[in-house]
């Protein structure tokens, strides 16, 4: 399954981006981010996955430089890097439409003998067998095929025009004849192969689909039905870029790591690594949690028991006399 995934990332894109999320969780349990992407420059600037700007919570230092490597081509060897000008607390969500969607929640909980942190994050799944199950048979094709692009352009088609007869209370038999029109336009092309009308908008393709009967449809069709393409074709645009994404989260708590599920831990920086395969059908889960243990309380306590010991002893021999 991952192989056929990379194949297909590989026909859409022509380089990988490397993006390193590096978070520093303070004792007193406030955190900063930074974020470093490396790779494509026309991938660093797209929606597929994008750094944090300033907001009304949190304001964010951004720059990009071209870094100084030979062995790469000038436009693949960029980096965007992203800091938080501020402590965090708490939790984030990054949940933009046509973006990876993520967040991060770091606690501190206080007891009388420790403070405990607490790290999880949770980055949502892609959904692809949902939203298009029909490209799991097209998954182990060769990397010269595009066979599976017409399934998605089908399902984006359909799943918008069923969104925009809901709106409009379009007329039953009028919103068969453009179904009908629509599935005999996909088996010709399907039966003929000719995967070059699906490799563009799906705006394009229905224009296409539907142009014997463009006549008969409603003054407005195609302009009210392209709000509803817009936001799927986003979404598989953000699918479809991620496919050669590598992301790489780094987590360092303080005081002594307890329970996690981290890849690998080193000198208390925990790291979690995945790509467009581990997050495509199912959601990636993060956690992990670390303890400070007050020595003072600790050796205070230890003091006050022995005091209280030696003290039992004490009463025990007057008592004796």
């Amino acid at each position: 399954m991952k192989k056929a995934f990379l194949i297909i990332g590989c026909m859409l894109v022509t380089a990988c981006v490397e993006n390193l999320i590096h978070i520093s969780v303070f004792p007193s349990g406030e955190y900063s981010i930074k974020y470093n992407s490396i790779g494509d420059i026309n991938d660093l600037n797209n929606n597929d996955f994008l750094h944090p700007q300033t907001s009304n919570s949190i304001e964010w230092s951004s720059t990009l430089n071209q870094k100084n490597d030979s062995l790469k081509p000038d436009n693949l060897n960029w980096e965007k890097e992203t800091i938080s000008k501020e402590l965090i607390n708490g939790t984030i969500n990054f949940t933009k439409n046509g973006s990876l969607i993520y967040q991060v929640d770091i606690q501190k909980n206080e007891y009388f003998f420790w403070d405990q942190y607490s790290f999880k994050s949770t980055v949502n799944s892609l959904d692809i067998d949902e939203k298009y199950p029909s490209i799991v048979q097209f998954l182990d094709i060769d990397a010269d095929s595009l066979s599976w692009i017409v399934p998605a352009k089908e399902y984006i088609i359909k799943n918008s025009l069923e969104e925009y007869e809901n709106s409009v209370g379009l007329n039953t038999i009028f919103s068969e004849k453009i179904n009908n029109q629509i599935d005999t336009y996909f088996d010709y092309a399907k039966q003929r192969k000719l995967l070059e009308k699906f490799n563009k908008d799906s705006s394009l393709i229905l224009k296409d689909a539907l142009k014997p009967i463009a006549s008969t449809l409603p003054k407005h069709f195609f302009k009210e039905i392209t709000v509803f393409i817009d936001t799927y074709e986003e979404d598989f645009e953000k699918n479809t870029a991620l496919m050669n994404d590598y992301f790489q989260f780094n987590i360092a708590l303080p005081g002594l790591i307890q329970n996690n599920n981290a890849l690998s831990i080193s000198d208390g920086l925990l790291v979690w690594s995945l790509d467009f395969d581990d997050i495509a059908t199912d959601e990636f889960k993060m956690y992990a949690n670390s303890l400070i243990m007050n020595k003072f309380r600790i050796q205070l306590l230890f003091v006050l028991l022995i005091a209280g010991f030696l003290g039992i002893l004490w009463n025990q021999k007057l008592n004796k006399k």
